[in-house]
Parts: C-alpha cells; sequence; structure tokens
C-alpha cells in the first residue's frame, strides 16, 4: 500500500471521532460556532508548538499564512452548518447523504480541476449512492426529524465547502514545506471568525438559550472543547499528509468519508438514535459506493 493510504485511514478514524464530539455537543445544546471555534483554537495552539518544534519557525511564509487562513475559515464555516444540520436530521441520516454527496463533489472538482480519470466502477459507484435519499428520506421519516427539508439544504451547502476546503488543502500541502504549521494556522485562523459570529449572533438574539462563546463557558464545556481540539488536529493532519505523499482528491476524500460508521454507531448506541432495516440498508448502499468511487 501506498504510504497516503495509511494516513488517509488513520484520518479516517480520527475524523469518526471528531464528529461525535460535535454530536455530544449539538446534545448539549452548544452553539456549532461556540464548541468549533473554542476546538480551532486548541488545535491550533497544538499544532504551533509541534510545527515549530519539528518543522521550525522559518517554513512559516506570508503566502501560508493568507491560505492558510482562507482555509481554517472554509472549514469553520463547513463545520458550522454540518453541527447545525445535526439539530434537524438523526445522525445515521445526516452522514451517510452528507457523505454521499461531498464525495460526487470530490469527484467533480478532481475532473475539472486536477484532470482525474475516473474509472467505470466510480461511475457505478455514483449510480449506486443515487439511490441512497431514496432509502432515507420518506414521509414517515419526515415527520420523525425536527425539519429534514432545513437539514437537507445545511447538509448539502456543508458538503460543497467541506469539499471546497479539501482541494485548498491538496494544493497547499503540494505548495508548502510545513504541513503541520499549515494546519495549525488554518484552524488558528478560523478562530477570530467564530469570535466575530458569536458576538454578532448575540447581539441579535438576547434571549438565545444556547451556550454563548464567553458568558455561558464552562468547565464542560471547556474539556468537551480541549478533547475535540486535540482531535481535530490529529485528524487534519494526518489528512493533509495523505495528500502531501501525493494522494488523489477523489480517491483520498471518498477513503476518508468511510469515518462516517463511526459516529452513527456511536450515536445509536449513546443516543439512542431511530435505526431499521432501511437505513441499515442505505449505509451499507453509502459504503458500497464510496468503495466503488475509489
Amino acid at each position: 500500500m501506498e504510504p497516503w493510504f495509511w494516513w488517509v485511514v488513520a484520518g479516517m478514524f480520527l475524523a469518526g471521532i471528531h464528529v461525535f464530539i460535535q454530536r455530544i455537543g449539538s446534545a448539549r445544546g452548544y452553539r456549532s460556532n461556540v464548541l468549533n471555534t473554542y476546538s480551532a483554537l486548541v488545535s491550533g495552539v497544538i499544532g504551533i508548538a509541534v510545527g515549530l518544534w519539528l518543522e521550525g519557525w522559518q517554513e512559516i511564509t506570508l503566502w501560508m499564512i493568507v491560505i492558510a487562513v482562507v482555509n481554517g475559515t472554509i472549514y469553520l464555516v463547513g463545520s458550522n452548518l454540518r453541527m447545525d444540520a445535526m439539530k434537524h436530521i438523526d445522525t445515521t441520516i445526516l452522514l451517510p447523504l452528507h457523505k454521499f454527496v461531498s464525495p460526487l463533489f470530490a469527484l467533480l472538482i478532481g475532473v475539472l480541476f486536477f484532470q482525474e480519470v475516473l474509472e467505470i466502477t466510480e461511475w457505478w459507484g455514483i449510480v449506486l449512492g443515487a439511490l441512497v435519499p431514496l432509502l432515507l428520506i420518506t414521509k414517515s421519516e419526515n415527520a420523525r426529524q425536527p425539519n429534514l427539508t432545513k437539514g437537507l439544504w445545511l447538509m448539502t451547502i456543508s458538503a460543497f465547502i467541506v469539499v471546497v476546503n479539501a482541494a485548498v488543502n491538496k494544493e497547499a500541502v503540494l505548495a508548502f514545506e510545513s504541513v503541520i504549521l499549515f494546519a495549525a494556522i488554518s484552524h488558528l485562523g478560523s478562530a477570530p471568525l467564530g469570535i466575530i459570529a458569536s458576538r454578532i449572533r448575540n447581539h441579535r438574539n438576547k434571549n438565545n438559550t444556547e451556550v454563548d462563546l464567553v458568558s455561558d463557558f464552562s468547565p464542560e464545556l471547556l474539556r468537551l472543547s480541549l478533547i475535540c481540539g486535540v482531535v481535530q488536529f490529529a485528524s487534519f493532519t494526518t489528512f493533509l499528509y495523505a495528500f502531501a505523499n501525493n494522494g488523489p482528491l477523489a480517491v483520498v476524500y471518498t477513503i476518508h468519508s468511510l469515518y462516517i460508521l463511526i459516529p452513527i454507531i456511536l450515536s445509536i448506541i449513546f443516543f439512542n438514535e431511530h435505526w431499521n432495516t432501511r437505513k441499515v440498508v442505505a449505509i451499507v448502499a453509502s459504503i458500497v459506493a464510496i468503495v466503488l468511487m475509489r
């Protein structure tokens, strides 16, 4: 196996844990922006310390900082939208759809911008994956979900944004020598946007009951943010190393998408989310589709 394969497999497992931590934050009523901003700060601080130790400050350039900050901003927006979608759709529905739609975007971007050639099995994967929404979205499911339509819109927008983020990551790690420092600056660069967004939202909605970035800060939020930040740093760095070792965008992203199994299973176990045979078939179909799209 190529080195990039093992990097993306490691990133896949870590990403699954990271998303489940976000699910915990969503269940506790934390704003997506709050948890993700604090986690980004933790991840960034860890990355700067590790990056300066292993790679040295001389690897940092102005152009790297600019690209990393833009990249971090894109990531925060996509992550916030995905976490917001979890408030409207069960994880067992959201993640299979999200991780089918986003690889589709990745394949399109790979073909159009990176000239990656699709094999016949990948096209079959697209056809199979198109059946997944038909298995998941029914009248009874619409009644069961808090707001299925809104959740689907948030999911689709988030899927597109995270793929754009992945494409920027691929270009950046090929352009810069320092992978760890780029990851760290990306996360630190997203934090100011998160703080500004929190202040604006508070100003507009004084009666919001969700946890605020400053006024409702708690030890529980701190602990969850620390854990989420550590996992986020490890997940993002291994994902970048897959690109740094010449992993193609479409293949790396679709393999990475298999992480959906982890938060889905954990959400069923710990949050008693609804599941049935139709959802199991949909999850299996989405996984087979992703494998074919490799």
